[in-house]
């Protein structure tokens, strides 16, 4: 049995276009936007996620959240949360900043949820021979020392 069939939604699509990102996660990325301002302790207050196409639909959708007064945080592309070593490493640093007291309003954080619980149907296989030579070279460059 496949993990996937254990989960309800398994998709992810651009929320300009609404292309399934999920058939080439490579051509999507997922944007963070954040408060103007911090938390009481300081820290950052992530308001909104999404998932997009790179290029247009990255444009049109970075107009709107400008007009909706939010902090630009940075982009990442998709295929990093699918592959299986990378993937993990990803769950880490976000456990890691929640734990040191970031705030994740609940729109972006179900953004969050939904991404770990899609990419990790996808990543719980064997590393494919791309895959491996992928975290080779982030290890190489010092990309993700937590691996």
């Amino acid at each position: 049995m496949k993990v996937k069939e254990f989960f309800a939604k398994t998709e992810l699509s651009c929320e300009h276009c609404g292309e399934n990102l999920l058939a080439n996660p490579a051509s999507g990325i997922i944007v963070t936007w954040r408060s103007e301002q911090n938390s009481p302790n300081g820290k950052e207050i992530y308001q909104k996620a999404y998932y997009c196409c790179k290029g247009e639909c990255d444009k049109e959708m970075t107009k709107k959240s400008k007009v909706e007064g939010l902090i630009y945080s940075g982009w990442e592309d998709l295929s990093v949360y699918f592959n299986p070593l990378t993937y993990i490493n990803k769950n880490v640093l976000w456990m890691d900043a929640i734990n040191q007291g970031v705030t994740f309003k609940p729109a972006a954080f179900d953004k969050m949820i939904n991404l770990f619980t899609v990419a990790f149907t996808e990543t719980s296989r064997e590393l494919t021979s791309k895959e491996a030579e992928e975290v080779k070279d982030r290890l190489e460059n010092g990309i993700d020392p937590m691996l």
